[in-house]
């Protein structure tokens, strides 16, 4: 058991700004999730998401953007979305050399977000 938290044992900073590069990479090249981010900034996108990651880890709270119900408002992001984007956050902390268990707790921070960033329809499988 460690005591650091986990935006320590993401590497901070650097740690996390390394894993939204990778993030970013791989919702570009996704045909699903793309298409959201055609009128971003990517650099100002990547800023927010990884003081977002930082506050939400246990890190400094520097996250001045929207609230996300309100950043993702009218989007129309589905279940399969979002699942998506938490497996490219999963392939992205695992390529940064992030084990297993961490990556466990990282989706598991992240999961209770479903509710304010889903907005879209979801199909029944």
């Amino acid at each position: 058991m460690t005591d650091k938290t986990l935006y320590q044992q993401l590497g901070e900073g650097a740690g996390i700004a390394s894993v939204v590069d990778g993030l970013y990479l791989r919702i570009a090249g996704d045909p699903t999730l793309a298409p959201y981010f055609t009128e971003t900034r990517m650099i100002d996108q990547k800023r927010h998401m990884a003081l977002f990651l930082a506050a939400a880890t246990g890190g400094p709270n520097g996250y001045k953007g929207l609230d996300m119900g309100a950043a993702h408002a009218g989007r129309g992001i589905t279940d399969a979305d979002f699942d998506s984007v938490i497996g490219h956050a999963a392939a992205a902390l695992s390529e940064a050399g992030v084990d297993d268990e961490t990556i466990g707790e990282v989706a598991a921070a992240l999961m209770p977000l479903r509710a304010q960033v889903v907005t879209g329809e979801t199909v029944d499988a």
